[in-house]
C-alpha cells in the first residue's frame, strides 16, 4: 500500500521528462530536414556550373586562333622595318660627303672676338665716368677737411723698441697739438677745423705698425665698427681698443659729433702716413689715434 504513491511520482516525472524533450527533438528534425533540402538545391545547380566551364573551353580555340594570327602579322612589321633601314641607308650613301662629315670648329683663339656693346649717349671708352660712391652721398661735416686715406698700405718698417721709445717721449704731442684733459667732455671740440692737427703737422707718426696681414682682415674702409663703450681716459687722453690693439685719440673729437658718436656711428681705421679715425657719418673728417699694443 505504502508503494502506490511512489509510482505515482515516478509516473508524473517520467511523462514530465519526455515533454520537455519533445521540442527539442522537434527542431533537430527540422534542421536536418533544412540541410537535406539544401544538398539537394547544391546537386541540382551542379550541371548548370558544369556546363559554363563546356562553354569557356570550347571558346578558348578561338582565342588562340586569334593569337596565331597575331604571331603570323610579325614577319610582315619585320619586313617593312627592314625596308625603311635600307632606304636610309641608300640616302646616306646618295648625300654628299661634306653633309655627312662633322663640321670643323675652329679653336677659341682663331674665332672672332665680339663686337663691343654700345655705350650710353655721353659716355666714351677712353674717359669712362666713374660711377658715384654711395658711401660718399652721405652728409658731411661743415667745415671738414677732405683727407683722403690711402688703400695700399704700405707703411714704413719700425722695431718695437722704437715703437715704444717714440710712445714714452709722447711723440704725437708736436707742433702745437691738443693737449692732454682728465675728462671725456673735455676732449670735445670747440672749432676742430682749427684744433686738430694732421700727423704731418706733429712731424710724422713714429709708433707702433700694424702688419699688413692683419690691417687687411680688420681696418680699413671697408672694415667698419663700433667703439660700443665710452673710450676711457688714459695719461690724459681717451683710448679704446679694437683687433687686439690699443688706439689713443690724440686728436679732439669734433664738436658736430654726437655724445654718443662711440656707440650709435660706424667708424674704421685707416692709414694715410699715420692712423686716422673715421666716421661713415661724417666722411672727410679724419681724427689722428697713435697704435700700442
Amino acid at each position: 500500500m505504502q508503494l502506490h504513491p511512489i509510482i505515482r511520482q515516478s509516473a508524473l516525472l517520467l511523462a514530465f521528462g519526455i515533454g520537455l524533450q519533445a521540442p527539442a527533438l522537434n527542431s533537430a528534425c527540422l534542421e536536418g530536414q533544412e540541410r537535406s533540402e539544401g544538398g539537394q538545391e547544391r546537386r541540382e545547380a551542379r550541371p548548370e556550373q558544369r556546363e559554363n566551364k563546356q562553354e569557356r573551353r570550347e571558346a578558348r580555340p578561338e582565342r588562340q586562333e586569334v593569337k596565331q594570327e597575331r604571331r603570323e602579322d610579325r614577319p610582315d612589321r619585320r619586313q617593312d622595318n627592314r625596308g625603311q633601314r635600307e632606304q636610309r641607308d641608300l640616302r646616306s650613301q646618295q648625300e654628299p660627303r661634306e653633309l655627312r662629315e662633322p663640321r670643323h670648329v675652329p679653336p677659341m683663339s682663331a674665332r672672332p672676338e665680339p663686337m663691343p656693346r654700345p655705350l650710353p649717349y655721353g659716355r666714351s671708352r677712353e674717359n669712362p665716368q666713374p660711377r658715384p660712391n654711395p658711401r660718399s652721398m652721405e652728409h658731411s661735416a661743415p667745415g671738414s677737411t677732405a683727407l683722403t686715406p690711402d688703400h695700399r698700405y704700405a707703411p714704413p718698417s719700425r722695431s718695437r723698441i722704437q715703437a715704444q721709445t717714440w710712445e714714452r717721449s709722447h711723440g704725437w704731442q708736436g707742433g702745437g697739438a691738443w693737449a692732454a684733459h682728465p675728462t671725456w667732455q673735455q676732449h670735445r671740440a670747440g672749432s676742430w677745423e682749427s684744433e686738430h692737427r694732421s700727423w704731418e703737422h706733429r712731424g710724422g707718426y713714429g709708433g707702433y705698425i700694424i702688419p699688413q696681414s692683419r690691417f687687411r682682415l680688420h681696418f680699413g674702409p671697408d672694415r667698419w665698427f663700433r667703439i660700443r663703450t665710452r673710450p676711457m681716459i688714459y695719461m690724459g687722453y681717451p683710448r679704446f681698443r679694437y683687433g687686439s690693439y690699443w688706439f689713443r685719440i690724440v686728436d679732439p673729437w669734433p664738436e658736430f659729433w654726437s655724445d654718443s658718436w662711440y656707440a650709435n656711428d660706424d667708424v674704421y681705421i685707416d692709414y694715410n702716413d699715420g692712423y686716422y679715425l673715421y666716421n661713415r657719418r661724417h666722411p672727410g673728417v679724419a681724427i689722428a689715434v697713435s697704435v700700442s699694443l
